[in-house]
């Protein structure tokens, strides 16, 4: 399946600034409770074809793309922001045959604390 409409142009589904909660961080004491992250997923293919029927069903669920980056939050211990965003990269490309590629931003609002306004975000892409 190309991931490009007929005129060639690809379809994007954007879903920004998804609150989750995840055991993460480089130290050991950031594994003793869960903390806030923010997650960004773009999500790149040929969506004609729920443009065309206006049928859920032919459709990216976005409710479904929401809770597989939850479970991978929640069902992992992270040292990483990397890692995460990889593992939720790589479960929301199963959501969908339609999605040929997926940009997931993972922003972890502590992370940088006592650097001032200093914010660090990791972004990966991933590919059928």
């Amino acid at each position: 399946m190309s991931s490009f409409t007929p005129d060639g142009a690809r379809d994007r589904l954007i879903i920004r600034d998804l609150e989750l909660l995840c055991v993460i961080g480089a130290e050991d004491w950031e594994h003793l409770m869960p903390q806030r992250v923010v997650v960004d997923i773009e999500l790149k293919g040929d969506f004609s074809a729920a443009a065309n029927s206006d049928s859920l069903a032919d459709a990216v669920d976005y409710r479904e793309v929401c809770t597989s980056a939850i479970e991978v939050a929640e069902d992992g211990v992270y040292r990483l922001l990397e890692v995460l965003a990889d593992r939720v990269a790589r479960a929301v490309l199963g959501v969908n045959e339609c999605i040929a590629e997926v940009t997931v931003g993972v922003f972890k609002p502590l992370a940088l604390a006592g650097f001032g306004e200093a914010k660090a975000r990791v972004e990966v892409t991933r590919g059928r």
